[in-house]
């Protein structure tokens, strides 16, 4: 299937077999998409359709490792638990079905800088989800769950951007 492509967000998206690599380019600096991103217990509040997620196990400088998530379904919800890895020199977010979870689904998330204050993300999703299940309370999450997260991201961090911005002004 050829790339499908969104102009005004500059976003790429390729479907390969099961998986889904979508590309945004962002007018912010890779380290701090990454240090957003890399809080997998702030995704309920960019990410509409995951009601909550539990942070189970941390690292030595109290990054989520084991996440238990709930997610939102038409009729329903649907637990699922995840690992996650962090490559500090690559700027990229790795994660997995943690032993034992029902959903499958694994998946990275890379920042590559484009200059001084911008950055190429590159998010990379395998799931399977029963044809069983009710669906996603949101369509697109039905359809285009990789593009849905991606754009969910993209302005989550551009607001959190502008009010970080804000808060400076106003301490000046």
């Amino acid at each position: 299937m050829d790339p499908e492509k969104d102009d005004d967000l500059q976003l790429t998206v390729e479907h390969r077999d099961q998986q889904t690599v979508v590309t945004a380019l962002l007018d912010k600096p890779a380290e701090y998409c990454y240090r957003a991103f890399s809080r997998p217990e702030d995704i309920p509040r960019w990410l509409w359709v995951v009601g909550n997620a539990v942070v189970q196990r941390r690292d030595h400088i109290g990054r989520a490792l084991d996440v238990d998530f709930m997610g939102k379904l038409e009729r329903a919800s649907i637990a699922y638990s995840l690992t996650y890895a962090y490559d500090d020199d690559e700027l990229e977010i790795s994660w997995h079905r943690r032993a034992g979870a029902v959903k499958a689904m694994a998946g990275s998330a890379r920042f590559t800088p484009e200059g001084q204050h911008s950055c190429r993300m590159r998010y990379t999703l395998q799931s399977e989800i029963s044809d069983n299940l009710p669906r996603w309370s949101d369509g697109l999450y039905d359809t285009q769950p990789a593009e849905s997260v991606v754009l969910d991201f993209c302005e989550w961090v551009d607001n959190q951007w502008e009010a970080e911005n804000e808060e400076r002004l106003a301490e000046t």
